[in-house]
């Protein structure tokens, strides 16, 4: 079976009867002996043979003989003390040609993807031409249902395997499509109680194939006008009645079928379970007042409202009595810990282990507000910043939040420190799906031990007032171990004298992010980041602590943190005053929890912006191993340099956690 796999397979058999006080018996061998044969035939083996030696309580080890025939049955009762499975999986039976027949509305190649999928590289190609009686029904109805989906309600798609090889396991299948006519949609029909209701626009609707998902999508836009003007148990069935076929096609009228029942208005709102959240806050929060018609779907807004608020573990909703025309709104609240302290632990390959407590207080004052302050030391750096919170400040439009900060960090040629203060405001652009937020923010910097080819010198400080925007949508499947989606982010920072600092200066940065399936198991990340600081119309440099400084795991991964940053005449590192940095990933499934990683990243870098976008180039190739847990996934990576500097390192060992971009 594998030795990882067959770890995971023993970790499941176990578990099947951990919870029953007394000791396993025949049944329990049955059953693991039945999950190992359902494991084998996924992965393509339908003639395996497994011998199970079972030692009873007290006996001597018997042996039984399970095959895919499951006609083995042990003898009653049976006190099993251990059991040891020896697995001879056989032949492997794999796809080796699909054809078809009466196939005309799309390719071969096209509808073969749904039997062997298209994209097939090492290390997993095998897999995915896994052949079992199973799968192969599953492939025809997922093919079906795609015909079915385009406007062929009538297709049938039958598939057998036409020839199969005991002894090497090809299998050549053969699959017989009837496509029949496509059905069209040319007219629609309202039936019911609740046509005046139904704004049905029959140009938008008509002209389409009739497929089960256009029948929902209508079926939901005529419950909405429904709930709109107040007919919340609206019930809505959308069929077909097709005519003759005639020259391929079925012309269809659409039936939408509606029982409307009563108009619903909203009698009493009530909020149970916030012994400590004020009524004024849940009422401004949820917007629902009696007297006004009842909109499920509104309801649901109002509850999610209520729920973003932060304060609540759980917020339920319930309309009381379930018919009538009028009925209770209850909202259902359970209050989340007022006070929380949580340790915090993490290792990054250069500022080694990370230690901290951070503490959260949540509904401060019963106005839902939070306060949240953490503590870091690592080897390296000492922070910690406070953050007062303050939801729905104007309505529901922004959130906004007060926080103080301080940090000492040495890097690779001075010692950052930064200490300050910022107010910001958060706004959810919905229509666009978007994040956005705008903040003042006004700091001390100082760089000591400064060991920079720059015109700052040892231990100057200087205060910063900027203003600080920033703009960002994400569409990725997961927020820490993504596969699929795509984020973009972009973040500008306005230092002026103006605003009560010493400095003036412009700071921009702004990404993309990009990830992708490559088949079974396989994904392609892709990372672009361009930033730049400059100081248009001042003679003067940015402070150090602004300027950018490469390299690290979620950077150029050739080099330690800062490590890439521009070098001077005299071998000293230079603050960047703008980079380009690329990042591509190939990564590969090994196992559910595992993956390999081969990786090339880019840095284009200029010291002075007067280069821009950059005057040197730097590039790292690399391979990893990746762990994913619950938050993120654990990285070991070696990139090595392919142009390095004088001074530069050939190439660095990284250890850390997260998703690198």
């Amino acid at each position: 079976m594998g030795w990882w796999h067959g770890r995971e397979l023993r970790q499941e058999l176990e578990r099947l009867h951990a919870d029953e006080e007394a000791a396993p018996g025949a049944g329990a061998v049955e059953d693991m002996a039945f999950v190992l044969l359902a494991d084998l035939e996924a992965r393509g083996y339908l003639k395996p043979t497994i011998e199970a030696a079972v030692t009873r309580k007290g006996g001597a080890p018997e042996t039984f003989v399970f095959n895919e025939n499951l006609d083995t049955l042990l003898p009653r009762p049976m006190e099993v003390v251990k059991v040891e499975f020896s697995v001879k999986s056989g032949v492997r039976f794999e796809l080796s040609t699909v054809s078809f027949t009466g196939l005309s509305v799309m390719t071969e190649k096209e509808a073969g993807a749904y039997f062997i999928p298209a994209k097939v590289v090492p290390l997993g190609g095998a897999a995915d031409r896994a052949y079992s009686p199973a799968s192969l029904r599953r492939s025809e109805r997922n093919l079906q249902a795609e015909l079915s989906g385009m406007g062929y309600a009538d297709a049938q798609v039958q598939a057998i395997a036409a020839q199969v090889d005991d002894e090497t396991g090809e299998v050549v299948v053969q699959v017989d499509v009837k496509e029949g006519p496509r059905w069209v949609v040319t007219a629609l029909e309202v039936t019911g109680t609740g046509g005046k209701a139904a704004r049905i626009v029959n140009s938008e609707w008509t002209g389409r194939p009739w497929s089960d998902e256009w029948a929902r999508e209508l079926a939901e836009r005529v419950r909405r006008d429904h709930f709109l003007a107040g007919y919340a148990d609206v019930r809505v069935k959308v069929s077909a009645r097709p005519a003759q076929a005639v020259q391929g096609r079925r012309l269809v009228t659409a039936v939408v079928a509606i029982e409307s029942g009563p108009v619903v208005t909203v009698g009493e709102v009530r909020f149970e379970g916030a012994e400590h959240t004020r009524p004024s806050v849940l009422t401004r929060r949820a917007r629902v007042e009696s007297g006004e018609v009842l909109d499920p779907v509104e309801m649901e807004k109002a509850r999610q409202r209520l729920a973003r608020l932060g304060v609540f573990k759980r917020v339920d909703m319930e309309f009381t009595p379930n018919d009538g025309d009028e009925r209770d709104v209850v909202f259902a609240l359970e209050e989340s810990p007022r006070v929380d302290a949580s340790l915090l632990f993490g290792y990054g390959s250069y500022e080694l282990l990370r230690g901290g407590v951070e503490l959260r207080q949540t509904n401060l004052w019963g106005l839902a507000h939070s306060s949240r302050m953490k503590l870091i030391q690592s080897f390296k750096s000492t922070q910690g910043d406070y953050v007062y919170s303050v939801p729905g400040l104007f309505g529901e439009a922004f959130d906004a939040s007060a926080r103080v900060f301080g940090l000492r960090r040495e890097e690779e040629s001075f010692t950052r420190e930064e200490f300050g203060g910022e107010l910001t405001a958060r706004r959810r652009l919905r229509r666009w799906d978007m994040d956005s937020s705008v903040g003042y923010t006004y700091e001390s910097l100082k760089n000591a031990g400064n060991e920079l080819t720059t015109r700052l010198s040892d231990d100057d400080q200087v205060r910063v007032a900027s203003l600080n925007f920033g703009l960002s949508q994400d569409r990725r499947d997961h927020p820490l171990r993504p596969k699929a989606g795509w984020r973009w982010y972009g973040q500008l920072e306005l230092a002026e004298r103006e605003l009560g600092g010493e400095v003036d200066y412009q700071r921009w940065e702004l990404g993309v992010a990009w990830h992708h399936s490559l088949g079974v198991g396989r994904w392609v990340h892709a990372g672009l980041t361009h930033g730049g600081v400059t100081t248009w119309g001042y003679d003067a440099d940015a402070p150090v602590n602004r300027r950018f400084f490469p390299g690290g795991e979620s950077s150029i991964r050739g080099y330690q943190s800062g490590e890439a940053a521009p070098r001077g005449a005299d071998g000293r590192f230079v603050g960047a005053d703008t980079y380009v940095l690329v990042n591509l990933e190939l990564e590969q499934a090994i196992t559910r929890t595992w993956s390999l990683v081969a990786f090339f990243d880019g840095l284009g870098e200029a010291a002075r912006v007067k280069d821009y976008p950059f005057d040197e180039e730097l590039y790292s190739v690399g391979l990893g191993v990746r762990y994913n847990t619950l938050l993120g996934p654990l990285r070991i990576e070696y990139g090595h340099n392919l142009n390095p500097r004088p001074g530069d390192p050939d190439g660095t060992l990284h250890f850390s956690v997260g998703f690198p971009f």
